[in-house]
């Protein structure tokens, strides 16, 4: 390798490093011996390079400064460049600041902390594609949170209300959605997860295996378990149970809203009726002698609520009206056929 000076020049003037050049100078700075790099810095300041404008933040210029100041301060040996420029140690590491904010590299040397990311769904449903192509639907008062450096060591996002997951496969990277409650991990696969409550969280698997774990818990014999397709398990805090149990029914609601139309063969109304107070979240009635009529039918999520009832209504003969508070609808009259 040639000197170290001339490579600590040409260091702290690439517009790229590589591992290699960060794993270098990280070695350098700790060492006792930083002489090259005062020479290369009182080299800088008769150059006016104090005039460069910085692109760190203060507290990583002053952490770099306090660093080589303490280098500096240990040598007791008078250092000839000191002396020729005629300032002192601490005006030295000052000139290494300049120098090492100048280097376009020296953001990966510092390791600045990761941005964080965060996106929220309001009031209405929002699909968030992750930098791996892992698909995120949110539902509607759900936040999403990762790290700007989220898929270059890891995949970690942190939940806070419900969204339904489609994971891209990558077996170096298992994909883990953490909320206050449980933890899950897969490799590739599809799950809805709901973290609303402080004392509930729920996860159902579409497609695939994930691993559930509850967080902060002592023993965790009998905190983990392994879903896979159609299976669901849900966490209690109160308890500090996770149980798990079949989650065939969920996993189709999940699967048929994810593709953007209900499906029925046959369903029993009150089935049916089911699935649209949840998606549309209010409140549905239906006459006790229609209940367990058949429909067969879709029902597209794009349309609006009261075009998916009158579906309902026409099969039936039956009306719709809207209940006293004017905030839900009953389903009255008609009958099976």
């Amino acid at each position: 390798m040639q000197n170290r000076k001339e490579y600590l020049k040409q260091l702290l003037h690439q517009k790229e490093w590589k591992q290699e050049d960060r794993d270098w100078l990280l070695q350098y700075l700790n060492e006792n011996d930083l002489t090259d790099l005062r020479e290369v810095a009182a080299e800088a300041y008769d150059a006016d390079l104090l005039s460069a404008e910085p692109v760190l933040e203060r507290e990583h210029s002053a952490r770099i400064l306090e660093k080589i100041h303490q280098r500096i301060s240990a040598r007791r040996e008078p250092e000839p460049v000191v002396r020729r420029i005629g300032f002192s140690h601490w005006k030295v590491a000052a000139a290494a600041i300049i120098i090492l904010i100048a280097g376009a590299g020296i953001l990966g040397l510092l390791r600045k902390p990761v941005r964080q990311l965060s996106v929220t769904s309001g009031m209405q449903r929002k699909t968030v594609t992750l930098p791996d192509g892992s698909v995120a639907y949110l539902e509607p008062g759900t936040t999403l949170k990762y790290t700007g450096n989220y898929g270059r060591k890891d995949r970690t996002v942190t939940l806070a209300g419900e969204a339904l997951f489609n994971v891209q496969k990558d077996d170096k990277h298992p994909f883990i959605v953490a909320s206050s409650l449980i933890s899950t991990k897969v490799l590739g696969t599809s799950f809805n997860m709901e973290a609303r409550k402080i004392t509930e969280a729920k996860v159902v698997v579409l497609t695939g295996m994930v691993q559930v774990e509850a967080k902060g818990e002592k023993n965790q014999e009998d905190k983990e378990v392994i879903l896979t397709a159609n299976k669901g398990a849900v966490y209690h805090s109160n308890t500090h149970l996770l149980e798990m149990s079949d989650a065939t029914d969920d996993a189709r609601f999940y699967s048929q809203k994810q593709q953007g139309r209900f499906i029925y063969d046959g369903e029993e109304i009150i089935k049916v009726v089911s699935d649209l107070q949840r998606y549309y979240n209010i409140d549905i009635k239906v006459d006790g002698r229609i209940q367990h009529c058949a429909f067969y039918g879709d029902v597209n999520i794009v349309d609006d609520l009261e075009k998916a009832l009158d579906l309902i209504a026409v099969s039936l003969n039956a009306k719709i009206n809207k209940d006293k508070n004017g905030n839900g609808y009953i389903i009255a009259g008609g009958n099976c056929h």
